[in-house]
């Protein structure tokens, strides 16, 4: 079959138009823009895209959520443009309005939800667990198992003398310490850093205990000068942390956590025992609770009124002020004892005869406040 000339050339003009209009049309719909819902309708949408879901499932998503038209532009565009396999997983804020490119774009980023999650200092690492439950929707054990396991292998392959020794110890330490009483040591105690931190939402268990332990490391790595210890009675990460953890648990106001520090350090020096009462709270779970004298017989190697030298790890998460102070603490200082002053801060002394009198002053003030509050 012959074709005239003119048809012919009508034929290859129409082809050419084609070629012309059939990605000039699929420009306009990748980036024309999606759905505007109706007047009542929120501009932002949260969507979620969980770890592993497909791009097929992402664009069925947007369709049902109203945010893309259809979901063949989607897949398309994206494999046009080398993007199909750009999805990351995590809660996304969508507009409405948005072109399937901008769509993917957002998608692509990486730039989910921010959630603000902040850990107060001193907590335990099973407290510090519960806030990132709550606020991250993480489970907490999961949590503290890569939280140990992360410090675990930190602590061994640091490059600390003793290092891997200690490590192995520790979780010797720990084992029997869970056996004589009811409370959960756990290995990553002290080392899920006190801050406040933006996470972004569908953060797993394990990069949000990264991110913590990678904190506290760094505070410790800053604090060592390239392993010069500056306090000799914690010579390394684990102790300085260990004496910090102390220091974070007694101190209440800013100015006094140097001297407290220089207290357990003078009496690291001359091997006394620290005798520090929130070891003791650690142990039995009582911190802000009565200690009574029988507490402080307690059979643990964190109880520092039976054992000499520093416990075998953190009691808590100490925060920037309190390793600074732990790793500085105030040279100047020959003071022995404190005790609390009664009105948030402490007296410091340098013989036993100075504190107990001091003791005697707190216990009149108490006295006095408990016949005027019988009034």
């Amino acid at each position: 079959m012959k074709f005239s000339r003119p048809l012919l050339y009508l034929t290859l003009v129409g082809l050419a138009l084609l070629l012309i209009i059939l990605p000039l049309f699929g420009w306009f719909t990748w980036t024309q823009p999606g759905p505007a819902g109706q007047p009542d309708t929120p501009g932002a949408v949260l969507v979620n895209i969980p770890q592993g879901m497909t791009l097929g499932a992402a664009a069925d998503t947007l369709v049902a959520r109203g945010l893309l038209a259809d979901r063949h532009i989607l897949l398309v565009g994206a494999k046009l443009t080398g993007q199909d396999r750009s999805l990351r997983s995590g809660l996304y804020r969508l507009h409405r309005g948005s072109s399937p490119r901008e769509l993917l774009a957002d998608l692509s980023s990486g730039r989910s939800v921010q959630i603000k999650v902040t850990i107060p200092e001193g907590l335990a690492a099973t407290e510090v667990a519960e806030i990132l439950a709550a606020g991250l929707g993480i489970e907490a054990e999961v949590v503290l198992a890569a939280a140990d396991s992360l410090v675990r292998r930190r602590l061994e392959s640091d490059p600390w003398p003793g290092a891997r020794t200690m490590a192995a110890r520790y979780d010797t330490i720990l084992a029997a310490a869970r056996a004589s009483t009811p409370r959960d040591f756990r290995f990553c105690e002290g080392y899920l850093a006190p801050d406040t931190y933006l996470f972004g939402a569908g953060s797993s268990a394990r990069q949000v205990a990264h991110h913590l332990v990678a904190t506290q490391w760094a505070r410790l790595d800053s604090l060592g000068q390239g392993r010069g210890w500056p306090n000799r009675q914690a010579d390394n990460p684990h102790a300085l942390l260990t004496l910090a953890s102390v220091v974070e648990a007694e101190a209440r106001l800013d100015h006094e956590r140097a001297a407290i520090a220089a207290v357990y350090s003078n009496r690291l020096a001359r091997g006394w025992r620290l005798e520090a009462d929130p070891t003791v709270a650690f142990v039995l779970q009582k911190k802000g609770k009565r200690l009574f004298y029988r507490d402080l017989e307690v059979d643990s190697p964190f109880n520092t009124y039976r054992q000499k030298g520093l416990p075998p790890g953190p009691i808590g998460a100490p925060g920037w002020a309190a390793l600074k102070a732990a790793a500085f603490p105030d040279t100047t200082s020959e003071a022995m004892f404190f005790v609390s002053d009664g009105q948030g801060g402490h007296v410091f002394s340098r013989t036993a005869a100075e504190h107990e009198q001091a003791v005697r002053e707190f216990r009149k003030l108490k006295a006095r406040e408990r016949r005027q509050g019988g009034h």
